[in-house]
């Protein structure tokens, strides 16, 4: 069954329109598949649709007023990814914690795979990180807890291909970027107003998707002087960009059988950041 990224999109709303906004967890069954694999669920989560149910829950217990809200969402054959803000007042238990009574607004990137029309893998980049640092808590690991990240602007996320033979010209790009034209980068995505700046491939695409995610006060106004730029480094990166790509992120249209069993894990501990160990 053929599935179009528009209708990939809309089975993605469902999941915060219909259930995780408004705990209709009967849509679970209708959009999922049943082996779904939730690689960010809530620790102690069973497998499969059961986990998405319980992390919702735990969530839902935890933050009464629960609210999520995408931000931005782009789609390329069977990926889709959001940039969105979870909103909700800490009023219940939530892995052991205590309420706190604090109000929370977590940020971060999503990526889904469908396949044929039912989700069939999540994997979330920053939400729970940035909401546990919040409440004041981290899990029980070594290192320091770290800040939320700051948004820096309008954020905006697209899915882009890589052609067929430019993964070579890919890394050589990236590795570009980060080294020897680093300064001239820096200096470009001022000039564009850019704050923040990310491509990422997809998981489970090996590089042939990538999801690009970048952060600017005024996504038009961004575009307009990347594509008027006369700047030499400016025009060498959107030659590399089209070659790779086939595309521009910066300039794209925004519009647009069960069997039988059991398994438990019992959650990780969480501490209050400063708290005796």
């Amino acid at each position: 069954m053929a599935v179009s990224t528009e209708q990939n999109k809309a089975i993605i709303r469902r999941v915060f329109d219909e259930f995780v906004n408004q705990g209709d967890f009967s849509v679970v069954d209708e959009i999922y598949r049943p082996d779904i694999i939730d690689h960010e669920g809530l620790p102690g989560a069973p497998e499969g649709v059961e986990g998405v149910k319980y992390t919702i829950a735990g969530l839902r217990t935890a933050f009464p007023d629960l609210k999520v809200v995408i931000e931005d969402m782009s789609a390329d054959g069977d990926h889709v990814v959001i940039h969105n803000t979870w909103h909700g007042t800490h009023l219940g238990e939530l892995l052991g914690m205590e309420p706190t009574g604090r109000t929370i607004e977590s940020t971060g990137i999503v990526v889904w795979r469908l396949d044929e029309g039912l989700i069939a893998e999540r994997w979330a980049i920053g939400v729970a990180s940035n909401m546990f640092a919040q409440l004041g808590m981290r899990m029980f690991a070594p290192g320091r807890t770290r800040r939320p990240a700051r948004t820096t602007g309008t954020p905006v996320v697209r899915v882009v291909p890589v052609r067929p033979g430019k993964t070579e010209a890919w890394h050589r790009l990236n590795s570009e970027l980060a080294g020897p034209r680093l300064r001239e980068y820096e200096a470009s995505r001022r000039r564009l107003g850019i704050g923040r700046e990310v491509f990422r491939p997809l998981p489970g695409t090996g590089e042939g998707q990538v999801a690009v995610y970048f952060e600017t006060d005024d996504p038009a106004r961004t575009a307009r002087r990347w594509a008027n730029s006369e700047d030499p480094f400016d025009q060498w990166l959107r030659e590399r960009i089209h070659d790779i790509h086939g595309t521009d992120p910066w300039l794209a249209d925004q519009a647009a059988g069960d069997t039988a069993g059991h398994s438990w894990t019992a959650p990780p501990k969480l501490t209050r950041v400063g708290a005796d160990r």
